[in-house]
């Protein structure tokens, strides 16, 4: 499956990657990625203790959105349930926005 990324609020992301972590912004990109995927209905992203300046588990608020596409293209769970039926995701595009 294609997972297309965008990330808004870009440097906020940053500013609290070099504040608060000991790995780096790509490292902690791939963090969020792994931990949106398994979830995407988290609300923060978490950098855990053991990748933290200060030893203890880390936090940001963030909000997430994941379109679903099927092969041909045409959005899945568009508010017709019916027409979804049978369908895999073959796209999925992220979105995350950090405030």
């Amino acid at each position: 499956m294609e997972v297309n990324w965008t990330i808004r609020g870009e440097e906020k992301l940053q500013a609290f990657v070099e504040e608060n972590a000991t790995i780096s912004y790509s490292q902690a990109v791939e963090l969020l990625k792994e931990q949106f995927l398994a979830d995407n209905s988290i609300k923060e992203f978490v950098v855990p203790a053991d990748k933290s300046k200060s030893a203890a588990e880390v936090k940001k608020s963030l909000m997430g959105i994941t379109m679903n596409y099927d092969a041909q293209g045409t959005q899945l769970g568009a508010g017709k349930a019916y027409l979804d039926a049978g369908k895999e995701v073959a796209r999925k595009d992220v979105t995350i926005v950090f405030m």
